[in-house]
Parts: structure tokens; C-alpha cells; sequence
């Protein structure tokens, strides 16, 4: 099991930061009304996300997106048997993905609200994928007990918001 240093733990708390403030901010935008704290919230997780990739990257890749494809290969492979590095590609479009939406929302909210439903469940896949693979399969121990939990909120708040509302 590796090491615990302050750095380490500056790139997890980022991310389990991240991760609980976004569970936040789908819970108020699934409100009805949304709640007027959900978007500034959700921001804030996004935020955290970005403080995380900069932790991240600089912590354990010394700004070398060599180092991370490197990195990510190793471990993907140890967990799943393929010598292959290119989710760091897909975690620089998960961030896109990330801010896109955040920015999307922040900046033209009616527009925002009123987007393709398709689009919102594409998002939510990102969302779940990502999750999965970051907070459930490459991590250890208790965090995956408590990355499971996020995915759970995630799958309950959504589905709460597509029922209808009793009157």
C-alpha cells in the first residue's frame, strides 16, 4: 500500500472535495425547483476538480504528460491486464467535459436548463464512468467503500428527478 504524504493527500482531499460538492450540486439542481445553491455549489465542485487535476499533475507527474500516460498505463495495466495509457486522454476530456458544462451553465443557465436530454444522459455517463474507474476500481480500501457511496447518491438523486412529482 503506498505512502501517505501531505502532497498525496492534498491531491485525494481535491478529489473527494470535488466528488461531494458535485453529489451537492446534482442533488439541489434535481430539486424542484432547483435550489438556488445547486449551481454554486455544483461550481465549486468543479473547482475542486481542477485543483485536483493541478495537484494531481504536478504531485505525481512533475507537469509531464509523459509521466501520466506512463503512470496511468502501469497501473491500468496492473489492474486490468492492458498496457495502455490513453485514459489520460479521456481525463483531459472528462475535464473538458467538466468546465464545458460548468461554464455552459454558469454563463447561459435558461439555455443550459433546456438542453437535449440525450446530452444530459451522455454527461451522466461521463460522470458515472469516471467515477467508477477513479473513485471505485483504482483506488484501495475504504475509499472505494466511499466511492461506491457516490455513485449510489449520484444513480438515487437522478432517478428521483425523472419520476413525476406527486401532486
Amino acid at each position: 500500500m503506498p505512502t501517505t504524504t501531505p502532497t498525496s493527500s492534498l491531491v485525494a482531499l481535491t478529489i473527494w472535495t470535488a466528488l461531494a460538492l458535485y453529489v451537492a450540486g446534482e442533488h439541489g439542481r434535481a430539486r424542484r425547483p432547483a435550489a438556488s445553491w445547486a449551481r454554486p455549489v455544483w461550481l465549486l465542485g468543479a473547482l475542486a476538480y481542477l485543483g485536483h487535476v493541478a495537484a494531481a499533475f504536478g504531485i505525481h507527474h512533475d507537469w509531464s504528460h509523459s509521466a501520466a500516460y506512463a503512470h496511468i498505463a502501469t497501473r491500468t495495466d496492473a489492474l486490468l491486464g492492458l498496457d495502455w495509457g490513453g485514459g489520460v486522454w479521456v481525463n483531459y476530456a472528462f475535464t473538458a467535459i467538466w468546465i464545458g458544462e460548468g461554464l455552459w451553465w454558469q454563463l447561459r443557465p435558461t439555455h443550459y436548463e433546456g438542453r437535449p436530454r440525450f446530452w444530459r444522459l451522455a454527461v451522466r455517463t461521463v460522470f458515472l464512468f469516471m467515477i467508477a474507474n477513479g473513485a471505485v476500481i483504482f483506488v484501495e480500501g475504504p475509499r472505494r467503500l466511499l466511492g461506491i457511496s457516490v455513485l449510489i447518491a449520484l444513480v438515487l438523486i437522478w432517478s428521483r428527478e425523472t419520476r413525476p412529482r406527486k401532486k
